[in-house]
């Protein structure tokens, strides 16, 4: 079956609706192999891109605590929603990553930016 790009989009997005985050990456990569021109599709690749960086590589961040007791406690109430934090405190929240694209611009990429699950 031939999917559009915008097919994938929906297909990502409601995997993330539905916390399966496995399927959403499997379709995010899916999706790059047809469409590495669809800038949505490139940003979707990036965000469930496996790290090449090995977590305890890591320089400490003290504030990366901060950020997820914040995801900890307001989990219930932001589930499904992308949200963007600075020092343990919520900038923007969003229905999808290109919704919190368009309220943060170039910001974003200053900020913690997560789904929450």
């Amino acid at each position: 079956m031939n999917r559009s790009p915008e097919d994938y989009i929906r297909a990502i997005d409601r995997a993330v609706r539905q916390d399966n985050f496995r399927h959403a990456t499997d379709l995010a990569f899916e999706a790059f192999e047809s469409y590495p021109n669809s800038e949505k599709i490139r940003r979707y690749a990036r965000v469930f891109a496996s790290k090449t960086l090995a977590f305890h590589e890591l320089p400490p961040n003290p504030e990366m605590s901060l950020n997820l007791n914040w995801v900890l406690q307001h989990r219930s109430t932001y589930r499904g929603r992308w949200v963007a934090l600075r020092r343990g405190e919520l900038v923007a929240d969003a229905a999808s990553l290109d919704e919190l694209e368009t309220q943060l611009g170039d910001q974003m990429q200053f900020l913690f930016c997560t789904v929450v699950y």
